[in-house]
């Protein structure tokens, strides 16, 4: 097999620390142990906007966590401020879209998922709410990567369980599917390959915590584009605003389908490809897959779920909300029926399908909706005008 895309990991894509107290970062990550206990544990899990979502105790009282297995654990500031943990250190993090910001580091004595205690650990105090997206999901943290590393994890997203397995009893279970091995860095991130073809893609992120695709540079992109694995190459431009920090950046992505991803011998179809700053695979390719993480061992066990693969298909623009514009048009992809009808980048929205956002609905609203075969925008111009637009939902 060619192996053409050696990558090196950069940590900065991710998470940077500066330690500015007596607790280095380094050190700092590595604390934390789970209290024994017996054989495994079981959880409901709520997915959300292909994210997962998962009931944790903390102090007695419980919360919902997002389950990201590419960033550490976190809790919101205003747990911080109920509960007064003590800050261990200083630091910045760097989220998915190269955002920077300066956080405080706590000590969690103890909290819980299911009846399993996970003591001392370490998490990064962040702004859910500074995300618009993140602040609809109503979530109060992060079950991170350093957390994750003290047991063994079971996703079944096809049942909406999250099995807890003691590190010393895992089992996997060898009569079908397939066993990789992991990489991992100073943050316990883990890094797995992926082939495209005859092609491999090193070290690539497995992120829990992004409900996107298959994501990689330009420069991957293109050779893979050489290749002929792909089929059309469309382009997304505007601004997106994806990470924790909240702040948009410009993009000029671009994206398109391939029926050549493979990892090891499971064969994926019509997985959505883009490029972007970081390479990752999320979990809109992950909830096709039940996957146990074997910790002890370094190694993933991989099961084909029942559910189908996903049909290609998108509504060629993404919506996003500015407390100046209010809610408005982010990124349009070029000749998508959105775009030929004449939806652009920075248009304010008034009402999408049923929803008004002049009376009564909001933001969150928008992110719970579903759309149909047809779609319907009015949209506030610049002369304070309301043009409607009706276009069919796009399929690729």
């Amino acid at each position: 097999m060619e192996n053409i895309f050696k990558i090196l990991i950069n940590i900065l894509t991710l998470i940077i620390v500066t330690s500015s107290c007596s607790t280095k970062w380094t050190k700092a990550i590595s604390y934390g142990s789970v209290k024994h206990y017996k054989a495994q544990e079981n959880i409901d899990i709520e997915i959300n906007k292909k994210l997962i979502i998962v009931p944790i105790t903390l102090e007695g009282k419980k919360y919902r966590f997002l389950f990201d297995s590419g960033a550490p654990l976190s809790i919101s500031k205003e747990l911080q401020a109920e509960y007064n943990f003590k800050i261990i250190s200083k630091g910045k993090i760097v989220d998915s879209d190269h955002n920077r910001k300066k956080v405080n580091w706590s000590k969690i004595d103890s909290i819980s998922i299911g009846n399993v205690i996970f003591k001392n650990q370490t998490a990064f105090v962040g702004n859910f709410k500074a995300n618009p997206i993140l602040k609809c999901l109503k979530i109060d943290g992060i079950i991170g990567s350093n957390l994750i590393r003290q047991c063994n994890w079971t996703i079944n997203q096809s049942q909406n369980i999250l099995t807890i397995t003691n590190i010393n009893e895992v089992n996997l279970k060898q009569k079908e599917g397939v066993t990789i091995p992991f990489k991992t860095d100073y943050q316990y991130n883990l890094f797995i390959d992926v082939n495209f073809g005859q092609s491999k893609l090193n070290n690539v992120l497995v992120d829990y915590g992004s409900n996107g695709s298959i994501a990689m540079s330009n420069e991957i992109f293109n050779a893979l584009k050489n290749k002929n694995v792909f089929g059309n190459i469309l382009l997304e431009k505007g601004v997106t605003q994806s990470g924790i920090i909240g702040i948009p950046i410009p993009i000029n992505r671009k994206i398109s389908f391939s029926d050549s991803v493979q990892i090891e011998n499971l064969h994926l179809k019509n997985i959505r490809v883009q490029t972007g700053k970081t390479t990752s695979i999320g979990n809109d390719v992950l909830s096709m897959l039940d996957i146990t993480i074997d910790w002890q061992n370094k190694k993933l066990h991989l099961i084909k779920s029942k559910k189908d693969s996903p049909q290609p298909s998108f509504k060629g623009f993404k919506l996003g909300y500015s407390s100046d514009i209010g809610i408005y048009v982010q990124s349009v992809i070029e000749n998508s029926n959105a775009y030929k009808k004449g939806i652009r980048s920075n248009m304010r929205l008034s009402k999408v399908d049923q929803l008004d956002f002049i009376n009564g609905n909001d933001f969150c609203d928008y992110v719970n909706h579903e759309y149909k075969d047809q779609i319907f925008l009015e949209v506030v111009n610049s002369e304070k005008k309301k043009v409607e637009y009706n276009f069919k939902n796009t399929d690729y």
